[in-house]
């Protein structure tokens, strides 16, 4: 096919139409009943500071300021970070304040521990059937301990604790000794609840996701949303921690989906797996859809760019074409037909035998790009054989965490899974690598109508493409344009 001639890849009755998925509403619907919290945010935990923040921001939204009734942080007991317990201190007791709290049921574990355990005492007591005592245990668990040990036994049966994290579940250093198990069996009246963790539940669209999903709150003129947004511990926790991310720049409250479960149900149907767009419909006040199964999307020609790899007009060079019949031929290619990469060695090399392709933006918008690979191993490590470089040009944006000068130039872009992915089948590649571990999503923002370049250069022999895809971030979420692109190739 001639370069210009982009692929736009639809089927013609369902692109004409509404793809209507079976979307699940997830409804404001708490239990009866309070709620109380323990955090930490003080040591380790940087991403309770966004949680913590976030969560007093749901009940707000959600009408349930009456529900709260207790609020403690920094609970790692014994060792902590005085800078982050300030930034705690404001999250919490300032988090309360901005949104209508009750700022009195909100205490500081470093300096206010006592009377911390004395208003979870004073709200267990008066727990019941009709009123139990939902307890949200976002951080170690020695304080969770230490409180419900001081809750009369006969209480102890009205409190529902709930917990999403392993590492919170069995941390213990300095003073945090007990554990979620030691709970469990010390304190068998109570109810234990412990849900799914909210760190990638839902793909890329949950409450730990790319950052770029969140920054309609930067840039709304709503301050709470902009406080909101710079509660993230995103731009400080490297310079903090003073080690670099091993992953692409993140949002991370994911703490606060325990809260957006409970209050959307909790055990009675609670939404488990929401995250950004569910956030952003209950502070617009809109219809909530679960993010699990996929939102109802309207899909139209313009919304992704489709590209078979053979289609170029650039001298193939170390680039095999292989069709349907071929020796290494991997079924269910597009079109029943690919190409592998047969220059450099299996490990590395530089960039090789550049392959153009050259596209008009169908519209203004934000597009990711996605590559149908597979690699061939013969006998090398399964690690090897799976990567490309690519790099783009055009009047372009970066709407990723790397500079638009990173994206002009060579950039190693990889199958996605690990040494046990099986070879010679189709798998998804889905992010580029800059540094060592440091990966990143390609979102490139087009404007309509712009010509674009992107190139592919080979990196490691035997890897092959079978088509390119750009989408709309906007309109299909990762899981949603995989899915997409599977049924329709």
């Amino acid at each position: 096919m001639n370069i210009n001639k982009i692929k736009y890849c639809f089927l013609i009755a369902s692109l004409l139409s509404t793809i209507v998925c079976d979307a699940q509403k997830s409804k404001i619907n708490m239990p009866k009943g309070r709620i109380a919290f323990s955090s930490d945010g003080n040591l380790h935990d940087s991403d309770d500071w966004g949680a913590t923040a976030f969560s007093l921001a749901f009940l707000h939204y959600a009408g349930l300021k009456e529900k709260f009734v207790h609020y403690d942080y920094n609970n790692h007991l014994g060792n902590s970070r005085e800078g982050w317990e300030k930034i705690m201190d404001d999250v919490a007791k300032g988090g309360a304040k901005r949104f209508g709290l009750d700022v009195t049921k909100v205490f500081n574990d470093q300096t206010e521990k006592e009377a911390a355990i004395a208003n979870f005492v004073k709200e267990a007591k008066k727990s019941s059937v009709k009123n139990p005592l939902w307890f949200i245990c976002a951080g170690p668990m020695q304080m969770a301990y230490t409180m419900i040990a001081a809750t009369p036994e006969d209480k102890r049966q009205f409190i529902h604790a709930i917990s999403h994290s392993k590492w919170n579940n069995e941390h213990s250093h300095g003073e945090t000794e007990k554990t979620w198990l030691d709970m469990k069996n010390d304190f068998p009246t109570v109810t234990y609840y412990d849900i799914i963790d909210q760190n990638k539940s839902n793909g890329e669209d949950d409450f730990q996701s790319h950052i770029v999903n969140w920054q309609w709150l930067k840039n709304s003129l709503n301050k709470d949303w902009q406080w909101l947004y710079s509660m993230d511990d995103t731009y400080q926790v490297d310079k903090l921690e003073r080690w670099k991310s091993n992953t692409e720049k993140h949002f991370d409250i994911s703490d606060a989906g325990m809260t957006y479960w409970l209050i959307t149900g909790g055990p009675n149907g609670g939404n488990d797996k929401a995250g950004w767009k569910e956030v952003k419909a209950l502070f617009e006040n809109k219809s909530i859809e679960n993010s699990n199964p996929t939102p109802e999307i309207k899909l139209e020609a313009n919304d992704y760019i489709f590209m078979e790899a053979e289609n170029t007009v650039s001298n193939l060079k170390e680039w095999n074409l292989v069709k349907m019949g071929d020796e290494n031929y991997v079924k269910n290619a597009s079109g029943g037909t690919f190409i592998e990469f047969t220059g450099n060695e299996p490990n590395t090399g530089e960039p090789n035998s550049p392959l153009e392709y050259t596209f008009v933006a169908p519209k203004d918008g934000n597009f990711r790009l996605l590559m149908m690979t597979s690699k061939r191993l013969e006998g090398s490590r399964g690690d090897l054989c799976n990567d490309v470089f690519v790099k783009m040009e055009g009047d372009f944006t970066s709407a990723t965490n790397l500079p638009k000068d990173d994206l002009e130039h060579y950039l190693k872009y990889f199958q996605e899974g690990s040494t046990k992915t099986p070879e010679l089948e189709w798998h998804w590649g889905q992010r580029a690598e800059k540094g060592t571990h440091q990966f990143y999503n390609l979102i490139y923002g087009f404007k309509k109508g712009s010509k674009y370049t992107l190139t592919l250069a080979g990196r490691s022999q035997r890897f092959s493409v079978d088509y390119l895809v750009f989408y709309d971030v906007d309109k299909f979420s990762l899981i949603s344009a995989k899915e997409f692109f599977l049924k329709e190739n």
